[in-house]
């Protein structure tokens, strides 16, 4: 009775073992932006038309990343393009603006905010730090967090930068479905009915 018990326990921690083992890594890591346009931030209504003007190309990435980590990723080369703006443009301007987000063919919304500073001379873009944004696999996470960034505009012209993320990639232990469950019952089930036969044959 003792040996059974035994190797019924084995055969238990076993199939549990394979039942509640991390799936398949979450590596690579694809991401890619879909990029966005903003004309006229700033822009009374009497500047030149489309200035100020910021551009963030489409971008795509990819990372290697072995079950979990953090890395910094490009998520769109800035382009930030100056000129008048009219004469009662000045001050701060708050403004929001999005872009699809795709990381390993899932796609979301990434919702940003920023603000732009209109002086006499600078001109000042400003892009926020966003909520972060989670993308949920089968065995793991993605979550997505927009890193602030500005840009100077020294008098008319283009300036550039780069709009960056960090991405947190976090492995997912799922928990056993019925199905391995019962799997794992009818498996015991069945180891001790074997060696309850064998234990009846050695004794009759």
């Amino acid at each position: 009775m003792r040996s059974l018990t035994k190797i019924s326990l084995a055969v238990a921690i076993l199939i549990i073992s394979f039942a509640v083992a991390p799936a398949a890594k979450a590596d690579p890591i694809t991401i890619q932006s879909s990029g966005f346009s903003l004309p006229n931030l700033g822009n009374d209504g009497t500047g030149i038309n489309g200035l100020d003007l910021l551009v963030g190309a489409a971008s795509s990435t990819t990372r290697n990343v072995n079950g979990h980590g953090s890395f910094i990723a490009l998520l769109n080369p800035l382009e930030f393009t100056t000129g008048f703006t009219g004469a009662n443009s000045g001050g701060s301007h708050l403004f929001d603006f999005s872009q699809l987000l795709t990381i390993n063919g899932m796609t979301q919304t990434l919702n940003l905010s920023g603000s732009i500073d209109i002086g006499h001379l600078v001109d000042t873009v400003h892009i926020f730090q966003s909520a972060p944004l989670v993308f949920n696999f089968n065995t793991f996470t993605v979550t997505v967090t927009v890193l602030p960034t500005d840009i100077d505009g020294w008098g008319p012209g283009t300036f550039c930068g780069n709009l960056k993320a960090k991405i947190v990639v976090n492995d997912c232990k799922p928990v056993p479905e019925p199905a391995t469950l019962t799997l794992l019952g009818l498996g015991l089930a069945g180891v001790a009915a074997k060696f309850r036969k064998k234990r009846k044959a050695k004794s009759a």
